[in-house]
């Protein structure tokens, strides 16, 4: 499966989980390597997400395992974060998200892959 289908794929399961109303959705997709699953599980829990709470700019969190997994040999993960605005998510990612992505990436270097996107809710 191409990462293409798998951000399509992604993006649909993403879209599918936010609550009616208007809201802003900043999804981060990480792609990690199995052996560090608990590590990076308990980081993120205890440290990113709580960093970007911290922020000011978002409501709520959750982290999705994707079950459909590819042909990768990685775990995929759906971190979702929840803001009011779009100008909340991009004062956070101008203000504070370079810290915790270099500290992210310090952390776990070349053990997993990520991207982000920015979703609207629509009804």
């Amino acid at each position: 499966m191409s990462y293409l289908s798998l951000y399509f794929k992604i993006s649909y399961f993403v879209t599918q989980s936010i609550a009616a109303g208007d809201m802003i959705l900043y999804n981060i997709t990480f792609n990690i390597e199995p052996e560090i699953k608990g590590e990076w599980f308990s980081w993120m829990k205890n440290k990113y997400c709580p960093y970007v709470l911290e922020s000011g700019y978002f409501n709520d969190f959750r982290i999705f395992h994707l079950l459909s997994e590819t042909e990768n040999d990685g775990l995929t993960y759906s971190v979702q974060f929840f803001a009011d605005t779009l100008d909340h998510v991009n004062a956070y990612l101008e203000k504070h998200a370079p810290r915790i992505v270099h500290a992210h990436n310090e952390a776990f270097r070349h053990k997993h892959v990520s991207f982000m996107s920015i979703l609207e809710s629509v009804d």
